[in-house]
């Protein structure tokens, strides 16, 4: 099924939408950065009375400046390795993968590997934000460095599969983990468990926002799906496609997701 356009979504189907599911890199931001116009929206987004989730493969300890100073009512962080939130005494809470014994072997695990993938790949460095993290290893395939062709990307991923390992992209990681976990299992937990928010329901009530390939398990569990316009260039490295997707790209195109959601003469 091809992508539609917003401005086909009939209003019977938005006006149940309550949650808004957002990747971060190249989705809210653009170039790496969050503008004026994005910050703007997420607190639209709030006074409407929305729940404002972020489900980023960025390293858990991003987590608490995107709580407290993007004021998100929830962190997905890693593809789904972490989960954090603030309680109603303002106190952070959270849910990882794994417990901290067995996440330390894991880490260990990854950086073994990352020498022996750094020895066939040697452009590909280890993400900046690797001691950040708790439960994946990140490469970089395009944030400090040019974008790899989409192509050698495919070829990290599978190396990374082939010693055992499990793989997923993102416009600017290839990320290794030694557990499979995912940005849509630790949703519907976090949905399910903090928010109250049943599975059943919340695939009435959630829009998710992406644009890479491992936004694809939101993509394909959450009917009301949105690709901002930089997914298009990764449609072939994944099945599930948004429903919608934006005319804007990165950050614009969230905020034309948003406004639109929000606006009421939008009928």
């Amino acid at each position: 099924m091809s992508m539609q356009r917003l401005r086909d979504w009939p209003r019977t189907e938005r006006r149940r939408l309550k949650v808004i599911l957002t990747d971060i890199d190249d989705t809210l931001t653009t170039a790496g950065k969050l503008s004026a116009a994005t910050l703007q929206v997420l607190d639209r987004a709030k006074q409407a009375g929305w729940l404002r989730i972020a489900v980023t493969g960025r390293p858990t300890y991003w987590t608490l400046p995107l709580l407290r100073l993007c004021n998100f009512d929830a962190v997905i962080a890693e593809n789904g390795a972490s989960a954090f939130w603030l309680d109603e005494a303002g106190k952070q809470q959270a849910m990882f993968y794994a417990e901290a014994e067995l996440r330390q072997q894991h880490r260990q695990q990854l950086e073994q590997f990352a020498v022996i993938l750094q020895a066939r790949f040697p452009e590909v460095k280890v993400a900046s934000d690797a001691p950040q993290r708790i439960g994946d290893l990140a490469f970089d395939i395009g944030e400090e460095i040019m974008p790899l062709p989409l192509a050698r990307t495919a070829e990290i991923a599978d190396f990374i599969r082939e010693h055992g390992l499990y793989a997923t992209t993102s416009s600017i990681h290839a990320h290794a983990s030694v557990m499979h976990f995912s940005k849509q299992t630790m949703a519907q937990k976090l949905l399910a468990e903090v928010f109250d928010i049943a599975d059943h329901h919340a695939r009435e009530c959630c829009v998710f926002v992406g644009d890479s390939p491992n936004d694809a398990s939101m993509f394909a569990h959450y009917p009301w799906s949105v690709g901002v316009a930089n997914v298009k260039k990764y449609l072939d490295r994944f099945d599930a496609h948004p429903l919608y997707v934006t005319e804007q790209a990165c950050g614009a195109g969230f905020v034309e997701l948003i406004n639109f959601l929000l606006d009421e003469e939008n009928d």
